[in-house]
């Protein structure tokens, strides 16, 4: 749907820091502008973004950001589960994809893994109080983990890596963007 284009337009702005907290986001009728909307649309995006508690509207003031999509630094290797806990956000995932797979050979390289090897590529969406706000393709070495399975994947990772298999994780490569969905992606989040 159009709004969630603008939503996570929208979204990703207040992540990357071009509206910080206490920024008042243009006004309905620039954002109309801007993205080639009508008004509903725009107060749909909002409405998410006020959902998700990053903005806040005010009669007669405008809409106030309040807060970024995920708080704390993604630097160190921590569940995204720990960082909403501390916020007190409830996170759920839903598994859109688990597939064994040979992967592509960018992914290959940096998992460091020969060609040919087998990789498990999961595809799941992640909700923050209910709210759809993450999506995620990840890739992890077959070899490694041999008996990863879809419950596993319904919860946390990292829970599964130090609690489960008693793995002390050293590195990951993580890249998060905030990005506008393709056809596949926008018809996923409806």
């Amino acid at each position: 749907m159009l709004y969630k284009k603008v939503m996570l337009a929208l979204k990703g702005r207040i992540d990357s820091g071009e509206f910080q907290i206490g920024d008042n986001l243009p006004t309905e009728s620039k954002l109309m502008d801007e993205y080639a909307v009508s008004r509903i649309t725009v107060r749909k995006a909002i409405d998410e973004l006020v959902k998700m508690g990053m903005v806040e509207k005010r009669q007669g003031a405008g809409t106030t950001v309040i807060g970024q999509s995920m708080t704390g630094s993604m630097s160190s290797l921590r569940s995204n589960r720990e960082y909403l806990a501390e916020s007190g956000a409830e996170l759920s995932y839903d598994v859109e994809q688990f597939a064994l797979m040979t992967p592509p050979e960018h992914v290959a390289q940096a998992l460091a893994i020969s060609d040919g090897e087998k990789v498990y590529f999961i595809r799941r969406f992640m909700f923050i109080n209910g709210v759809l706000s993450i999506y995620e393709d990840s890739y992890m070495p077959a070899s490694l983990f041999p008996d990863l399975s879809l419950n596993h994947l319904k919860g946390s990772k990292y829970h599964y890596l130090e609690q489960v298999l008693r793995l002390k994780i050293d590195g990951a490569i993580q890249d998060f963007a905030a990005i506008l969905p393709d056809e596949h992606i926008a018809k996923c989040l409806g």
